[in-house]
């Protein structure tokens, strides 16, 4: 049996969601998998997986510092194994055709700068808008992106824009 590590990060939890359903769609296919927090994975053997995925988001420009350093500090082991990575960002929600083109481009050069490990395949995955995790200051941020993308802009909820069937299609295309 085949044997599947994911790894993520999250701020506001919907990057854990979106690595739960992706180890719940490996499973279903009979894949052995693992999934770890990148905050406390500890000691683990890439070496012992066949296959590696790992997922975070980006806010500001960008991703989760610890994720970042996992990644680039097993770079070979990394690149040695059939991988991916998935980014959950809102900018893959915008319904803008043009704006999200040239937001999702940023957002794949701020991956290739932070990340030194070439992946053989990166998905972006819409995310998110959870005001309610928000602090004032950066509901107020969020509210001018989610207003120029065209999206939710109310603080009184949250709004959910994954896309589940394409998670499910690219958890899919990685077996």
């Amino acid at each position: 049996m085949k044997k599947a590590l994911i790894i993520y990060a999250t701020r506001e939890g919907q990057t854990e969601k979106v690595a739960h359903k992706i180890r719940d769609h490996f499973i279903e296919a009979k894949l052995e998998t693992s999934l770890h927090d990148a905050r406390t994975i500890g000691n683990v053997n890439l070496e012992d997986f066949d296959l590696l995925v790992f997922g975070g988001s980006m806010h500001i420009g960008g991703i989760e510092k610890e994720l970042v350093s996992f990644i680039n500090d097993h770079k070979e082991q990394i690149e040695s194994k059939p991988n991916a990575f998935f980014l959950v960002l809102l900018s893959a929600a915008t319904k803008d055709p043009v704006l999200r083109k040239e937001w999702l481009n940023d957002a794949r050069k701020r991956v290739d700068k932070q990340l030194i490990t070439k992946f053989n395949r990166i998905e972006m995955v819409a995310g998110a808008l959870k005001y309610s995790k928000y602090s004032w200051p950066m509901k107020w941020i969020m509210r001018m992106i989610a207003k120029r993308a065209g999206e939710g802009t109310d603080f009184g909820r949250d709004y959910e824009y994954t896309d589940w069937k394409k998670v499910k299609e690219f958890a899919y295309s990685l077996i």
